[in-house]
């Protein structure tokens, strides 16, 4: 065939010719081995729709997310990595167990008064004081009970305070105080009725010179309180009601002595009015400012084989002193004693727990 009779074909065909030269030639740019791209790993692959300019946040638990994850979720960086910390093995106090928390805080006293057993006095067997040795010299130190309460409450070396009345006194030098008494805030009568009847010996003796349960006291409110409950007697002193009723409640506990109803409900009154810490002692007036030289007490005797009172005394008529604790309050005075046993005798001068003696010339109650 004779192509040349068809130039319009060969045109044609020529430029079919170009057109696949320059077709093979683009192909084989684009396919060369440098320009080959590798395909991306498999865990890129999970990222499809995430910003790729976005870097990784990694929260407490591992976990890798970013800040458009969070940002969508409408969570801050801080409270999303609060709520992925792991919670404590601690259980956290639900708001119920921390009002009851509080309220037992606030309703001490009565979580103590409520301790205590309830229950009748037993009467069943007589109360003898002779069953309560005390003013003991428990420590060896020379100074027996008595004297051991008024260093202890002696106030700035001035004087002494009686919470029951409210009344200042500033002895007559040292720890000579023979205007106050030292009272059993429970009396020795009140608990041998709440269960003290059933003590060892060495348990009365323990409980009748223990300091919790004793306080010094004007000898007038002592005389008035006896051996009476909190149901039949408190201080005329505001303060002093909260110190007689903290500390009762202390030694019922711890003598695990019971109260009956009707001092179970004048004690729980008197919470009302009383916290559960023991009231501080007011300033001492002004006219008992004045300071004493201090003494040292003189060893007590040895002690003799009988009742107690008989120890320290011999009246007249050769009766037990003892038997004339007309208010069974554990002291007495030369009003008790009937004038048959007038006066006795002081068998030691400077041992005179009683304070019959007034003017220390070894006899007492002589007028």
């Amino acid at each position: 065939m004779n192509l040349r009779k068809f130039p319009l074909l060969i045109v044609l065909v020529k430029l079919l010719l170009i057109l696949f030269v320059l077709g093979c030639s683009e192909t084989s740019k684009q396919n060369t081995p440098d320009q080959i791209s590798l395909p991306k790993a498999e865990d890129e692959k999970t990222t499809e729709g995430k910003d790729p300019g976005t870097k990784p946040l990694e929260s407490d638990s591992g976990d890798i997310s970013s800040k458009q994850e969070l940002e969508s979720s409408g969570t801050s960086t801080v409270e999303r990595e609060q709520l992925q910390v792991p919670q404590s093995s601690e259980s956290t106090p639900t708001p119920s167990t921390e009002v009851e928390q509080e309220a037992s805080e606030e309703n001490l006293l009565l979580t103590q008064l409520n301790s205590i057993v309830v229950e009748p006095e037993n009467e069943s067997l007589p109360y003898e004081r002779s069953k309560f040795p005390h003013w003991d010299d428990e420590d060896g130190d020379g100074m027996n009970t008595r004297l051991e309460i008024l260093f202890i409450e002696k106030v700035q070396n001035i004087g002494w305070y009686s919470r029951w009345d409210g009344e200042w006194y500033r002895g007559e030098g040292g720890l000579s105080a023979p205007r106050f008494d030292i009272d059993h805030i429970v009396s020795l009568k009140e608990a041998w009725r709440s269960g003290a009847d059933e003590w060892s010996a060495s348990d009365r003796d323990a409980f009748a010179d223990d300091e919790l349960n004793l306080t010094a006291v004007t000898a007038s409110s002592n005389r008035s309180k006896g051996a009476k409950d909190a149901s039949e007697w408190i201080p005329s002193e505001p303060s002093g009601q909260c110190y007689f009723l903290v500390r009762v409640i202390q030694v019922k506990i711890k003598w695990n002595l019971s109260i009956d109803q009707a001092e179970f409900t004048a004690l729980n009154e008197l919470i009302d009015l009383c916290g559960p810490e023991i009231p501080a002692i007011p300033a001492p007036p002004s006219e008992i400012s004045s300071s004493f030289p201090a003494s040292t007490p003189s060893p007590l005797p040895v002690q003799l084989d009988e009742g107690y009172g008989n120890q320290f005394y011999r009246t007249a008529d050769g009766t037990d002193i003892d038997l004339y604790d007309a208010n069974t309050n554990g002291d007495i005075n030369c009003g008790e004693l009937p004038s048959a046993t007038r006066p006795v005798i002081v068998i030691s001068p400077g041992s005179d727990p009683y304070r019959l003696d007034a003017d220390g010339d070894g006899v007492g109650c002589e007028s």
